[in-house]
């Protein structure tokens, strides 16, 4: 049978109030009792229930993850590091896989008000969501680039990480390099350092994704069938879920990393370290730093810079935090350095 807080108060003599006030660590009680309380809680294997909790109080110790709508190994490393993060401060993690309308309403229901959600900027919500929003009364920190107002925001400077990698093949001697990817801030930061750093213009230096999403293989095929000058000596990957559709290519042409082609892939997950023979070099944002920023600002912690002298922590959170992460440049062996013409 499961112990409650009854069992304890009739164990160690005391009103349940007072064994309320020893296992929630508030005054009230005086240390030989508290300690008394805790021993036979223990010995009881006594374990709180959070669900009457919140019925009373109207909070849980808790924070949700809606989780992304998107496929790709960088956010499953993402869930397990926010999880690290949560469990370090004491609190709990719940995750809905539900679209997020359903997790919204869900978290509403179990009193779950600090809710973290990952979309890309240009995210318009529908209006189930915004229904259900309505009725949501904690705090919501959305990650990826979208914003709603009152809510917290996360952004990644995609265009910056990009340049670096342009920037990387630049010292290192490369001038054809080719882009595979879509229009939007990463390919922006292609171009701007393709242009800063003087680069050839060379047939099929961009390469864009199909409607579907995957490498055009028409493209692909001939941009490996072109003669040596006019092939590019770097490549610059989108995404790690790209790559995984260009080793097929790499293995069917015969293209060896780096010695043929230098190559950086954009998502810093650990699978880059052993997908190919040499680890990739890659760029993106930093997922442990992405965990901790996020967790920092639900548990209420504001990262350092996001309060003015004159601010006090409320003031700010009612604005809202916003921080924007850099991407890393983690370089490994596959990419080199071209030999002086």
């Amino acid at each position: 049978m499961r112990v409650t807080v009854k069992d304890i108060a009739k164990l160690a003599g005391v009103t349940q109030p007072t064994v309320s006030k020893a296992l929630n660590n508030e005054p009230g009680v005086s240390e030989e009792t508290r300690m008394r309380i805790l021993s036979i809680a223990k010995e009881l294997n006594y374990v709180p229930n959070l669900a009457a909790k919140r019925l009373v109080t109207r909070q849980s110790n808790c924070i949700g993850l809606i989780w992304p709508r998107i496929e790709g190994l960088f956010y499953f490393h993402l869930c397990h590091a926010i999880e690290r993060e949560v469990t370090k401060r004491g609190l709990t993690f719940l995750i809905s896989v539900a679209n997020p309308a359903e997790a919204v309403h869900t978290f509403n229901e179990h009193f779950v008000d600090r809710v973290l959600f990952w979309e890309a900027s240009g995210w318009a919500p529908d209006m189930r969501f915004v229904k259900e929003m309505e009725a949501f009364q904690g705090e919501l920190l959305l990650m990826g680039g979208a914003s709603l107002p009152g809510a917290h925001r996360i952004d990644i400077d995609r265009k910056a990480g990009i340049y670096k990698a342009v920037q990387h093949l630049a010292q290192l001697g490369h001038r054809k390099i080719t882009y595979i990817g879509n229009p939007n801030d990463k390919l922006n930061g292609y171009m701007q350092g393709m242009f800063e750093f003087g680069m050839e213009h060379h047939p099929d230096y961009f390469i864009k994704r199909g409607i579907d999403g995957k490498a055009p293989e028409q493209a692909i095929q001939g941009l490996f069938a072109r003669p040596a000058s006019e092939r590019p000596t770097a490549l610059i990957i989108d995404s790690q879920g790209m790559l995984f559709q260009m080793l097929k290519w790499f293995r069917k042409l015969r293209v060896s990393i780096p010695d043929d082609l230098s190559l950086i892939v954009y998502d810093d997950v650990p699978e880059l370290e052993d997908v190919l023979d040499v680890p990739l070099t890659t760029v993106g944002p930093n997922i442990g730093e992405l965990a901790r920023r996020a967790v920092e600002i639900l548990a209420g912690e504001l990262p350092a810079g996001q309060a003015t002298d004159t601010d006090s922590k409320e003031q700010a959170l009612s604005r809202g935090v916003e921080l924007v992460i850099e991407p890393v440049l983690t370089v490994r062996q596959s990419t080199k350095s071209l030999p002086v013409s």
